[in-house]
């Protein structure tokens, strides 16, 4: 082993990069070049290629990455089952199944796919809408490009293996350069959307109207804020203090899906970006979507690097990541099919799963990370611990503060706040209780949406409050002082609907603050929620339960509660 070392690190001086380094080169820290171009490290080891923010590309890695896109455009115009073309790779994400003629052949000439991207009301799961030719139990049979995991333990998971392979697509467009720039050591950038945009409200490089990047469905009325919709701070609160079933989601998501899903990802997808981006069966149609993705990405790795991964357990760990890939796509390293269906004969040459969770928690060894390297783009634990400090000093009781902990961490730097307006109400009465929640328990904040015959979209702004205290939710002294958590449902069409949808909060900090001065006295608990202009004519005063507070067992088992349809 030692003399393997040996033979390769004199190489390594030579070895000089675009945003690239290999794998050895990361491991010890020796910096690249990234004016020049990589060569292959020997004995065929990965290539790590350094992820950037999309604001801080050189105009050539931007040229190369928008060529990439352009071109899985094009080869998805040339045939749209091309598993390297863009649609199929929106497929992975928004589609189960999808009808594919038995010569595997169907163009779309012309502007037809600038037609289909620009229109979210049209199902590109089904190719009757956009194909004139009609599918048949003769003429085709049903491929599966993939199904997005949400409100579950896998949902960052299956999103790291499907970036990984799109960023595979992308280097596949045209790494020789023919019809434009190399694309061969394109690395995916993400878009820190806590920090304010460059553009009106994205990156300004997704706001020209002239790139292969552009989306025409999105919003693109400028911010209120100085800041993008979601706050740093509430996000450096998620990664430094958080366990797994927290942040990333529990084993039988019985919770709606982590924090980072439920506070974070959702509020962007429904209410932030619209358009395409609004709904699960057409998000993947918006180049944005994976900028966005990419970095909750890098907030998972920030995450991993915090805490490491052994309280990543069960299916978090074990569970292959549905998606059917091209099979000349880079499989991940340690990579097997297990003992799914059996491939089959009919649907060209594909990898039947992404793998297992488990090989994704280290991105180095997979070819590639991040830039910069040790967190830069996050606020700095010990500013978020100071933050803490001044809102729960010792003997603090919720309430008495100004602002409660969790309408700090929003900050009013951000787009994400409670909202002053909300589309309804429901209020519960709740006695503070005369002893702390007991150790091996904890207290849940549970909000039920019983039923919605079609599920929409919707925030949850929950205040608990004296019941001395009117409920002026419109009063932004009520909602900073009163707010124990604003979180967001992001509605799911097609095999992933449910609906019935449960959130549940821990806020036992909370009621064991109250206990020694203001126990057994009277408060009430409002949840103010909030439905995006999908859902405005769906959501129901019936839909929802009152808001209670439940003490539960620590972490306690628990099937879901809301129906899943499976596919």
């Amino acid at each position: 082993m030692l003399r393997m070392k040996t033979s390769i690190l004199p190489l390594l001086a030579g070895l000089l990069c675009a945003g690239v380094c290999t794998a050895v080169q990361a491991q010890a820290g020796v910096s690249c070049r990234p004016e020049l171009q990589a060569q292959a490290e020997p004995g065929g080891a990965r290539v790590v290629r350094y992820r950037k923010n999309i604001d801080e590309l050189t105009p050539a890695e931007l040229d190369a990455f928008k060529h990439a896109v352009s071109e899985m455009k094009r080869k998805s115009q040339e045939n749209v089952y091309d598993r390297r073309g863009f649609l199929w790779q929106a497929w992975v994400h928004n589609c189960t199944s999808v009808d594919v003629f038995n010569d595997r052949q169907a163009a779309l000439p012309g502007d037809r796919l600038k037609q289909l991207l620009g229109d979210p009301t049209r199902n590109s799961c089904d190719i009757a809408y956009f194909i004139d030719k009609v599918a048949t139990e003769d003429n085709a049979h049903e491929e599966f490009p993939g199904e997005c995991e949400h409100q579950k333990n896998t949902f960052l998971q299956w999103h790291r293996a499907q970036l990984y392979f799109y960023e595979q697509a992308l280097q596949a467009a045209d790494p020789n350069g023919e019809r434009g720039p190399s694309t061969r050591n394109v690395a995916l950038p993400y878009w820190n959307f806590t920090r304010k945009p460059s553009g009106v409200r994205y990156p300004k490089a997704f706001e020209d109207v002239d790139s292969p990047l552009y989306d025409a469905t999105r919003k693109r009325e400028g911010l209120d804020s100085s800041l993008a919709t979601a706050s740093p701070n509430l996000l450096a609160y998620q990664i430094y203090y958080m366990d797994w079933a927290d942040f990333g989601g529990d084993e039988y998501g019985s919770l709606g899906g982590g924090n980072l899903e439920t506070k974070i990802h959702n509020h962007m997808h429904a209410t932030y970006m619209g358009g395409n981006m609004g709904d699960n069966v057409t998000a993947g149609l918006d180049p944005l979507f994976y900028a966005f993705h990419n970095f909750l990405d890098y907030s998972f790795e920030k995450w991993l690097d915090e805490h490491g991964d052994a309280g990543i357990r069960g299916s978090g760990r074990t569970a292959f990541m549905r998606s059917e890939q091209d099979a000349s796509l880079t499989r991940p390293v340690g990579w097997s099919a297990g003992s799914g269906d059996a491939q089959r004969s009919d649907s060209g040459d594909y990898t039947a799963n992404m793998g297992q969770a488990v090989l994704y928690f280290d991105t180095l060894r997979q070819g590639y990370g991040f830039q910069p390297r040790y967190g830069g783009e996050f606020a700095r634990k010990k500013d978020i611990q100071a933050l803490i400090d001044r809102h729960q000093q010792a003997g603090f009781v919720f309430g008495d503060n100004q602002k409660s902990l969790f309408a700090a961490l929003l900050s009013d730097d951000a787009a994400d706040g409670a909202v002053a307006r909300p589309d309804l109400t429901v209020t519960s009465a709740y006695t503070i209780p005369a002893r702390r929640v007991a150790s091996d328990k904890r207290a849940n904040m549970v909000l039920d949406r019983a039923h919605a015959d079609e599920d929409y979209s919707f925030q949850a702004d929950i205040y608990l409050y004296p019941a001395k205290v009117t409920a002026r939710i419109g009063d932004k002294a009520f909602r900073d002082r009163y707010l124990v958590t604003s979180t967001s449902h992001w509605a799911l069409s097609g095999a992933h609907q449910h609906d019935k949808y449960v959130i549940e909060t821990d806020i036992t900090g909370i009621v064991d603050s109250l206990v020694p001065k203001k126990r057994r006295q009277a408060w009430r608990i409002t949840a103010a929620i909030t439905t995006n202009d999908k859902g405005r004519g769906l959501i129901r005063q019936g839909d929802f339960s009152t808001p209670v507070i439940q003490v539960v067992d620590r972490r306690k088992p628990a099937e879901p509660t809301y129906e899943e349809s499976k596919p």
